[in-house]
């Protein structure tokens, strides 16, 4: 998951001028969300983007025999769904507050209508959008993509241990996984899971099951995993969604 202290210092919006960004933060709503509650549920349609400025959320799957699955969690500072923007997908999980939580969200409504009342700004996004892609582009062979390959061979690794069942290839989890799933569990692009994907299933790491399961490979997680790059989360800084009630 990104972590930002603002949601206006989101790639998207690098190319906007402090005036435009005040536009932005004009949209942000900062709904809150008592313990158990539930912020949304697997399948509904994606319409928003959002950091967690205060509490705790649950990133929970459920699988083909109704069993509950813990994808991961989401703290303070970590932003979630900001694909949902340009994208007409559903929620592929469901997101439980699991203490009392407070988000910044931008509603995908809001955004595209500030986009058609504005062609400067609108052409600024672009310009951001065509950047990042560049940059992806770059990663791809660059040693980015290996920082990404150890943070997804860490996440499959503890997925197979927590929810997985020994067959002869392996340890088989129990429900699927997309490209997009794997993305948001590591902070990282489909064209980026995609490419690392392959590459893990070259090496004998990952297979696709007959029912299109992932299988991770019994010698995999048996070797030490590859060490875990800290990540420094964002300073809460002068952001109102941060500031205490």
């Amino acid at each position: 998951m990104t972590s930002l202290s603002c949601m206006a210092d989101m790639w998207l919006f690098d190319a906007l001028d402090e005036k435009e960004k005040a536009d932005i933060r004009r949209l942000f709503q900062r709904p809150e969300y008592l313990k158990n509650e539930y912020l949304f549920n697997e399948g509904e349609p994606a319409n928003s983007v959002f950091i967690v400025t205060k509490g705790r959320v649950k990133l929970i799957k459920t699988s083909e025999d109704g069993r509950e699955i813990v994808l991961g969690y989401l703290t303070a500072n970590q932003m979630f769904g900001e694909e949902v923007l340009f994208d007409e997908s559903r929620r592929s999980f469901a997101a439980i507050a699991v203490e009392d939580t407070r988000l910044c969200a931008c509603y995908k409504s809001s955004f595209e209508t500030l986009l058609a009342q504005n062609s400067q700004l609108s052409l600024k996004v672009i310009k951001s959008l065509g950047d990042k892609i560049r940059r992806i582009t770059e990663q791809l062979a660059d040693v980015a993509i290996y920082d990404t390959r150890s943070s997804l061979c860490r996440t499959l690794a503890r997925l197979a241990k927590e929810h997985g069942r020994e067959t002869s290839d392996g340890m088989k989890l129990n429900f699927r996984l997309t490209h997009d799933d794997l993305g948001a569990l590591v902070g990282a692009s489909r064209v980026m899971i995609t490419n690392v994907m392959r590459s893990l299933k070259l090496a004998g790491i990952v297979k696709d099951d007959i029912d299109h399961r992932l299988v991770i490979s019994r010698w995999f997680l048996n070797e030490p995993l590859p060490e875990e790059i800290p990540v420094t989360p964002g300073l809460p800084g002068d952001c109102e969604c941060f500031q205490v009630k």
